[in-house]
C-alpha cells in the first residue's frame, strides 16, 4: 500500500477508535489529549488539523507524528501499520448493526429513534418507505416534516431524503453522524 492510501486508511481506523471524525477546533483538540492520554507522546494540533486536511497543507506527516498516530490505534509504530494486510481499503463490505425492515412497517406503525446529544426524533409510517415526524429534539427535522426512509440500521447514522415541509422540498438530511442511531424503539399500530 502507498503512503498516501496508508495515511487516509491511518485517519479512517483514528476516526473509528477516536469515536468519530474530528470537524472542529474543539474536536481536533480532543483527539490530541486523546493521543497523549494513550501513548504519552503528543502530536500538535496544527500537525493534526494539516493531516486531517482541517487547514491546506500539501506535505506528508513526519514518521515522528505518523508512529504517535499508529500507537494510538494499537501498532508499535508506522511500519507496523504499512505491514498489516487487514489496513488496506475496501470498497464494500457488509454493514453491522441492528436493523429494521421498512418495507414491511404499515401505515400507522412508529418509530422512536435517539442518538448522542440528548437528539432524537418520533416517526409515523405513512405509506410505502415514507414517514412523519410526530415529534423531533435537538434535530432540525420538524413536527409535520414528511420524507423517504430506505433504511436504518443502529449504529449507523439516519440518512433521510424527499423531505416535504408544507410546500416546500428541502434537501437530504443526515441525523447521528457521530456513533450513529444508539437505540430504535419499535411501536406497531395496535
Amino acid at each position: 500500500m502507498d503512503n498516501n492510501t496508508a495515511l487516509k486508511a491511518l485517519i479512517s481506523l483514528t476516526n473509528a477508535n477516536f469515536g468519530y471524525p474530528p470537524t472542529t477546533p474543539t474536536e481536533f483538540n480532543k483527539l490530541c489529549r486523546s493521543i497523549e492520554a494513550k501513548t504519552g507522546r503528543s502530536i500538535s494540533l496544527s500537525s493534526i488539523k494539516r493531516i486531517w486536511g482541517y487547514v491546506n497543507y500539501s506535505g506528508f506527516p513526519s514518521v515522528t507524528t505518523l508512529n504517535n498516530l499508529a500507537q494510538f490505534n494499537g501498532y508499535a509504530d508506522w511500519n507496523s501499520f504499512l505491514k498489516d494486510d487487514s489496513n488496506e481499503p475496501d470498497e464494500s463490505g457488509f454493514l453491522e448493526g441492528s436493523s429494521i425492515n421498512l418495507e414491511q412497517l404499515r401505515i400507522g406503525d412508529r418509530l422512536i429513534l435517539r442518538w448522542a446529544g440528548d437528539k432524537s426524533c418520533h416517526i409515523r409510517c405513512v405509506g410505502p418507505l415514507r414517514f412523519s415526524v410526530i415529534e423531533s429534539a435537538n434535530i432540525k427535522l420538524k413536527p409535520d416534516d414528511t420524507f423517504t426512509l430506505k433504511s436504518l440500521l443502529k449504529s449507523h447514522p439516519l440518512f433521510v431524503t424527499n423531505i416535504r415541509r408544507a410546500d416546500t422540498l428541502l434537501p437530504a438530511y443526515v441525523g447521528a453522524k457521530k456513533g450513529g442511531i444508539l437505540s430504535i424503539e419499535y411501536f406497531p399500530l395496535t
